[in-house]
């Protein structure tokens, strides 16, 4: 997403589920306000997804994961950048 708000996350959110294969049942956020909000937390809770956040105060949880997930893509898809991005 280029902007982080919390009912573009959750449009993002409903947008992906309509693509995946399989049922989402849960989510794992960080602590970021875009993530934990009312509204999110009402998506979540309305169709019936657990809602889960890092560890608090434990500021470099994500980012071991986001390097993780990092060097995975890397290896699927390269080191291209993404550019752009259209906002609906």
């Amino acid at each position: 997403m280029v902007v982080r708000e919390q009912t573009l996350v959750t449009e993002s959110v409903s947008d992906i589920r309509t693509k995946l294969p399989f049922t989402v049942r849960g989510l794992d956020v960080d602590n970021d306000s875009a993530f934990i909000n009312d509204t999110l937390i009402s998506y979540c809770q309305d169709n019936k997804i657990e809602l889960t956040r890092c560890r608090a105060y434990k500021k470099n949880d994500q980012a071991w994961i986001e390097q993780k997930n990092g060097a995975v893509s890397r290896r699927m898809v390269g080191y291209g950048k993404l550019e752009g991005g259209q906002r609906c």
